[in-house]
């Protein structure tokens, strides 16, 4: 016969069931700690075993319990019908020792250390524009290191590689995803998966993804759960991030560097051109000032000699005073020619710098609308250096952006 029933009506039904079975009252509940929680003055535990868990309770007591930790529990199974779910509240508990999950874990990172995939790993390189990205594409993780990356670094091209990041076959799926990606050309590799109790993490502790971690050759950023969460993965990789945002922030450090030693590397260029052309120009005024100098000299003497020669008074020397004058005028002359030509050459010589510095000026260049072209952070000077389908980054003078190219086409010179 069939019975209707609402929602109500059968929570109500199987808490009632629950409190009515004499074999769920007062029983003594073993098994492994998987998660431990607090809230206000209550303990919340994850007892596990064998692939299974129950939620378990102890009100009004904060229990020091670490996870990991084999216990026995004494309680009631109870139900709890504004949620539908299944929990044992205790009373008591007993430690009975460490749990299997822990000991086996603690061997097996042993073993990994004693192997030496805990050591050498490959680090970052001093520059990142592209990162690729094992994880979860409908999780929040994914989307907070991208926020953090692109905030500052738009132009890093991030590649999401979806994946599983928690319960069975996960491991298996990021292993194959690390050494697919061992042939593709990309900066670093980040794992990435927001925070979760330690079953939820425990496919970031197997054997199998370590090893394909720790045997990686393309540098691997571990973002795996909160700061303060550890697994095989963290150990076995370069670089260990506490959160995706820390991972975003890392990636960024080595983004920024680029746009740091380009920007000193113009500066360093022009301040060189800058120095050149200060070295000419005094060079130029004290060739000028010495120029000035002598001359100046020459005419104080010869006038001085000019009257010595005049007081004397004899008609014959006031002849020879005027042959003397004319070529002191000659000299005059032939010394202010000299001194023009000196002084057109160094003025030549400023302008031709003054023009090289303009053309130098990266600024300038930019400024009046060109930009200029990189590609994997080398710069691109012919179009024989690109091809169709290429990403490039485009310098201008207020930022950098990203761009594609959908055709190239060559100039012909024979």
């Amino acid at each position: 016969m069939n019975r209707q029933m609402t929602v109500t009506q059968l929570s109500r039904y199987l808490k009632g069931v629950f409190d009515d079975e004499e074999l769920l009252h007062d029983v003594t509940l073993s098994g492994e700690v998987s998660d431990v929680s607090y809230s206000d003055k209550h303990t919340f535990l994850v007892l596990s075993e064998g692939g299974f868990s129950v939620r378990c309770i102890h009100f009004s007591s904060r229990d020091k319990i670490e996870k990991g930790a084999r216990v026995a529990l004494r309680g009631s199974v109870g139900f709890y019908d504004k949620r539908t779910s299944v929990t044992f509240t205790y009373t008591e508990f007993f430690i009975q020792g460490v749990g299997d999950m822990n000991i086996k874990l603690a061997e097996l990172k042993q073993k990994l250390s004693a192997l030496g995939y805990f050591e050498n790993r490959p680090q970052l390189p001093k520059y990142i524009v592209s990162v690729a990205v094992i994880t979860s594409p409908d999780g929040a993780a994914i989307c907070d290191f991208m926020r953090v990356v692109h905030d500052k670094n738009p132009f890093v091209d991030i590649k999401v590689y979806p994946s599983k990041v928690q319960g069975e076959g996960a491991a298996a799926q990021i292993a194959e995803a690390i050494n697919k990606l061992q042939t593709y050309n990309t900066d670093a590799i980040v794992l990435c998966r927001g925070g979760g109790s330690d079953e939820d993490l425990g496919c970031f502790n197997d054997e199998t993804l370590a090893v394909a971690v720790a045997n990686s050759r393309i540098p691997i950023i571990s973002a795996v759960g909160h700061e303060i969460d550890y697994t095989l993965c963290d150990y076995c990789a370069g670089t260990r991030a506490g959160t995706p945002s820390i991972a975003g922030e890392i990636v960024n450090s080595r983004a920024s560097a680029i746009l740091t030693d380009l920007f000193q590397a113009i500066f360093a260029v022009r301040n060189a051109v800058k120095s050149k052309y200060d070295r000419e120009v005094m060079l130029v005024n004290k060739l000028g000032r010495a120029t000035t100098a002598s001359v100046s000299t020459r005419i104080y003497n010869g006038y001085h000699k000019l009257r010595f020669v005049t007081a004397k008074g004899a008609f014959g020397l006031q002849n020879r005073l005027s042959v003397k004058s004319n070529r002191l005028s000659s000299e005059v002359k032939n010394m202010r020619q000299a001194l023009s030509a000196k002084l057109s050459d160094g003025k030549a010589k400023v302008d031709k710098l003054s023009s090289l510095l303009g053309a130098l000026d990266p600024h300038r260049i930019i400024k009046v609308g060109y930009a200029a072209v990189l590609r994997s952070g080398q710069r691109v000077m012919a179009a024989a250096e690109i091809a169709s389908g290429d990403e490039v980054g485009l310098v201008f003078a207020d930022g950098v952006a990203t761009a594609k190219i959908t055709n190239v086409k060559r100039e012909n010179k024979e």
